[in-house]
């Protein structure tokens, strides 16, 4: 009887009884046509798909003796071998609750599935509308379009994919007045010092080799969900090409790990490695990522000023936290974010969304950006609360390049961004191809629950 069972056996009873009911209504079936039980049903299977537990048979570790004849005919699907047998009508009752559990859990997958088919069609949609106000009204009078507050809202939903890679060069502009010429020669003078002799051993050309070695370490961990720029990946050479000019370009700055994902995005939305390393040029000549770059102290030191207070304002408790108790430095907290202009760790689609409004706005996007992200990350880092080492450095790790799953109960949220059109040189649909260890921004929803986020980190309060 029930009562002779332990609380986890009346648990497992009362889950699984509904089965029986449908089980003897076969048999009976089976045994008035002629037909044995056994060959009338599957015991496995009931109507609608639901599979049946099995019956439960002895447990070699508890009950190690052969099951008798007498006590095979009281097995149940629903209660140990060495318990007490169950009523049978307790057990039909049971399992009739299960069925009911288990259609209804069925029909919430369904309502699920449906309802997610339907956010997609509904973005599908809206950004076909975006696109279509993006090609009738700003693209042919971009000035004048630029000032209008409405224009504004467009950007900050999002620059339809299929033309990001134009409407940020048209954004982020030339004013460095480089041409195509300008990559053809910095990556020529790059190969000719990659194909240079072992014994060529001038301090330049070694600094210049150190960097290309960097170079091809970084570029296999840019995005690699998508497996393009790993090894093997199609447009790992181009990432490689874009970089190493850069490096040539920027000969006082060389290459620093950060600069790999900011042009693997670049790459993915433009249309040749040209375009992509003269939006890079220009857009890392902007005030916040070039004192990052050459290391301008004064102008670092105000960035993290203004972030730090920005944080104090929108996330009182994440700003003592990690200033208080942890007692993290602005450059362990900020400084990966900014070198890397964020795409340490956002996924492709919210990094292409920030980017979206960076080019039109400039640095504060960034900031604001930064905040928003720390503020996400709220719940993970309050799980780090002892003033040591480990914390620390676990801290500085999901801020920094990784691991950032660290604090978390799974892996389950280490996902890339949704599949997106863009119009760049990796060109089609970039599917998940993979998982990569971006951060675990759940609380903020999607792409569009993260950029209101950032919104809000920059408004405020009355």
């Amino acid at each position: 009887m029930m009562s002779d069972l332990s609380e986890e056996a009346k648990i497992i009873t009362e889950a699984l009884e509904f089965h029986a009911d449908e089980h003897g209504r076969r048999r009976g079936e089976g045994l008035q046509s002629g037909r044995s039980s056994a060959s009338s049903i599957d015991d496995k299977r009931v109507s609608k798909g639901i599979e049946l537990p099995p019956v439960q048979k002895s447990n070699i570790m508890i009950d190690p003796l052969p099951i008798s004849k007498e006590k095979e005919k009281v097995l149940t699907r629903t209660r140990p071998s060495w318990l007490p047998p169950k009523d049978q009508k307790e057990e039909k009752r049971h399992l009739r609750e299960y069925k009911q559990m288990m259609a209804q859990s069925r029909e919430s997958e369904k309502r699920k599935a449906a309802r997610a088919v339907s956010a997609k069609c509904e973005k599908d949609r809206t950004r076909e509308a975006l696109q279509e106000i993006w090609d009738a009204h700003v693209y042919p009078s971009w000035d004048a379009a630029l000032g209008e507050g409405r224009t504004r809202e467009l950007w900050w939903r999002g620059v339809p994919p299929r033309s990001r890679g134009a409407t940020w060069e048209r954004a982020i502009g030339n004013e460095l007045a480089l041409t195509e010429e300008t990559y053809k020669k910095a990556l020529h003078r790059a190969k000719e010092v990659r194909s240079a002799p072992d014994s060529d051993t001038g301090e330049s050309h070694k600094r210049m080799r150190e960097w290309f070695d960097v170079i091809d370490a970084d570029v296999s961990r840019a995005f690699p969900d998508l497996h393009i720029f790993q090894e093997g990946g199609p447009l790992r050479e181009t990432l490689v090409d874009v970089l190493q000019a850069y490096s040539m370009y920027r000969s006082d700055v060389g290459y620093i790990t950060g600069l790999h994902t900011i042009a693997a995005l670049l790459v993915l939305q433009f249309p040749s490695p040209a375009s992509a390393f003269l939006a890079m040029a220009n857009a890392l000549n902007r005030p916040l990522p070039v004192a990052f770059l050459t290391l301008d102290r004064g102008a670092v030191n105000r960035t993290y000023t203004l972030a730090a207070a920005t944080l104090r304002y929108k996330f009182p408790r994440v700003a003592t936290h990690l200033y208080e108790t942890l007692r993290l430095s602005h450059e362990e907290i900020w400084e990966p974010m900014f070198r890397s202009m964020l795409t340490n760790g956002l996924d492709l689609e919210r990094i292409s969304r920030v980017w979206d409004c960076w080019v039109f706005e400039g640095d504060r996007i960034m900031i604001r950006a930064a905040v928003a992200i720390l503020g996400c990350l709220q719940t993970q880092l309050d799980g780090f609360t002892q003033p040591d080492d480990r914390s620390r450095i676990a801290v500085r790790d999901i801020l920094g390049w990784g691991p950032r799953d660290v604090g978390t109960k799974s892996k389950e949220h280490r996902h890339s961004a949704p599949a997106s059109s863009t119009g760049g040189f990796g060109g089609g649909q970039l599917a998940h191809a993979g998982e990569a260890d971006y951060w675990i921004l759940d609380s903020a929803g999607d792409e569009d629950g993260f950029m209101h986020q950032v919104r809000e980190a920059g408004k405020v309060r009355d």
